[in-house]
């Protein structure tokens, strides 16, 4: 009788057993999109209520390999036809649907495994590269802890794939983080900055190996291709340290997360701002003081002379760490060399060093992190000298005996006017607008540009007319610029650059339009990829973002208002600065 029971017991447990390895034929089918030697599994996730398996550009849906627990077993999956094949073997999906084209890049196909049946919808990018990043702990660390809070990081492995599947780079990630302002409050599809063990060239320029690399969401930008737009154009303008940048699909723990732009960073460094790394001259001075490595405590902010105490945050004001050690000049040199950030005064607070204006405005110094005493007094002034001159008659400080264009270049002052103006940038010259003083020169220049996914009609929450007007000046009444193009010689060199016929803005702007331009080529690039992000991250139907899209403003609506809201800003900008004459310009503003 107990052998019985035994049998009975063992026959049990085997079908149990052969039920559960069932079930895991289809709950827990994966897609591995490189070599075994590197984590690049892919698995499927649930949207509003759908299964989807979303697939990078490298996989190949005529020979696709589904992968299970249960390598070898046997299932069937059918569409307009049904098929047979087993889990670990090529399957060809294409064959299953009578009529490819109609599908709109959705393969939904049902999946059936002994008892178990599953309905999933198959996508697929093209054209751009594949971002793997798999966290050390995923269980305590994993994305969804990172996307908490700015202050959390974490560990783990990078895999970057070409488009054509083979492995560009795998390395060890020895932090990953969220990032941004705007981005991380009002946005669910966060940010993220990572750095990896190895320096290496993520974008594609041979000239870029690097450590520290950025994702940009693009969040609230339906198109997805403005900070691409407007990088290519500071290139072509000849801008000095353009951040370089490649479109990708990000997978992080086995999930999509949607379509991102890689690029590197805004900061010092040989393949970045190649100015003198005054960050790393303070701390290298500072080894053995205490103040460097517990700066929190001791910040205190002074009046911009360095003479006497100030209110916390008070225009012309700047703070610096209190007990830091001065670093050294450089043999030849009247000053060290920095980088600066405007930004809105409300988040100055947080910063550990930087300045407030005479006139309010917020400037953070990005290198160096902790100001000392002397430099923070140099680089205060400095500045407040140059907005003095910006806001003086004909631009010129008198008392310095210079003017505004002695103080910051003007052929880069005028090109970031330019980019703010053309493309009607949200943050001009409230955020993430930089300046850089190189350590060997006198006068500082304006730039690199960063951060203009709420640029060209979205992100202006409060009046869509104004982001949808191709008319009307933007930038012109923002900070620096409203009192700049009242002084001759930069309205002069506004026309100049605006000229239809030679300006070197008007022509390298052009080349984002027609057919053949920027739009089309960098919207058609990404079009697979943004149709797999948009069922993650639907803005398609948010005033904010798609709000002069059409009744059904889909992505192929915001790309043809783009192309014809470039267009037509364009020709109104070039058209309108030919005409100034008086010191007061005329033309309406937003």
């Amino acid at each position: 009788m107990k052998k019985i029971l035994i049998i009975i017991s063992v026959i049990m447990i085997s079908i149990f057993a052969m039920l559960s390895a069932s079930a895991a034929d289809i709950n827990d089918i994966y897609y591995v999109a490189a070599d075994e030697n590197v984590n690049t599994e892919i698995t499927p996730q649930t949207v509003s209520g759908k299964t989807y398996l979303f697939l990078p550009s490298s996989a190949d849906l005529s020979k696709l390999v589904l992968m299970s627990d249960a390598e070898n077993k046997e299932y069937t999956i059918s569409a307009d036809k049904t098929a047979t094949a087993t889990f670990g073997t090529e399957t060809d999906i294409l064959s299953l649907f009578n009529d490819v084209s109609a599908l709109n890049g959705e393969y939904k196909v049902k999946l059936t495994s002994g008892d178990e049946t599953k309905d999933i919808i198959i996508m697929k990018s093209e054209n751009i590269k594949t971002l793997f990043i798999t966290s050390e702990d995923p269980a305590n660390k994993g994305r969804a802890w990172i996307d908490k809070s700015k202050d959390n990081k974490a560990k783990g492995n990078i895999v970057f794939v070409d488009a054509d599947g083979s492995v560009i780079n795998a390395d060890e990630m020895t932090e990953i983080k969220a990032r941004g302002n705007s981005t991380f409050t009002d946005f669910d599809k966060k940010a993220y900055q990572f750095k990896i063990k190895n320096k290496f060239n993520m974008t594609g320029d041979e000239n870029n190996a690097q450590k520290k690399w950025v994702l940009l969401a693009n969040a609230g930008d339906i198109t997805l291709i403005h900070n691409s737009l407007v990088t290519t154009l500071a290139k072509d303008l000849g801008l000095p340290y353009t951040i370089d940048n490649t479109p990708v699909d990000l997978y992080y723990d086995g999930e999509y997360r949607g379509s991102y732009l890689l690029t590197d960073k805004v900061e010092v460094g040989e393949e970045n701002v190649d100015i003198e790394d005054l960050d790393g001259l303070i701390e290298e001075a500072n080894e053995d003081t205490d103040a460097y490595e517990n700066p929190v405590v001791v910040v205190k902010t002074t009046a911009s002379k360095g003479e006497e105490t100030a209110e916390t945050d008070s225009a012309g004001s700047y703070k610096y760490v209190d007990g830091l050690k001065e670093p050294e000049l450089s043999e030849g040199c009247s000053h060290h060399g920095y980088l600066l950030e405007l930004d809105f005064i409300y988040r100055y607070p947080d910063e550990q060093s930087g300045f407030v204006t005479d006139r309010g405005q917020a400037v953070v110094t990005k290198n160096p992190e902790y100001l000392t005493k002397d430099t923070g007094a140099f680089i205060s002034q400095f500045y407040q000298d140059f907005e003095d001159a910006v806001f003086s008659p004909n631009g010129y400080n008198e008392k310095t005996g210079k003017y505004y264009y002695e103080y910051c270049d003007l052929d880069s002052l005028v090109k970031i006017y330019l980019i703010n103006e053309y493309t009607k940038n949200y943050d001009s010259y409230r955020s993430s607008t930089f300046f850089y003083l190189p350590e060997d020169e006198d006068i500082m220049y304006a730039g690199p540009i960063w951060d203009y996914d709420l640029c060209f009609t979205t992100g202006y929450d409060y009046n869509s007319q104004i982001a949808g007007n191709p008319e009307n000046f933007w930038a012109a009444s923002k900070y620096l610029a409203s009192t700049l193009i009242t002084i001759e010689s930069f309205r002069d060199a506004v026309k100049e650059y605006l000229n239809s016929e030679d300006g070197i803005f008007y022509k390298e702007a052009e080349k984002m339009l027609g057919e053949d331009g920027n739009i089309m080529t960098y919207s058609q690039n990404i079009y697979a990829s943004q149709r797999m992000n948009f069922k993650l991250w639907d803005i398609t139907h948010d005033e904010t973002a798609a709000f002069r899209c059409g009744d059904a403003p889909i992505y192929e609506n915001a790309i043809d208002f783009l192309l014809q809201y470039a267009e037509k800003r364009l020709e109104w900008l070039s058209g309108i600065t030919s005409g100034w004459e008086d010191q007061r310009y005329s033309a309406p503003m937003d």
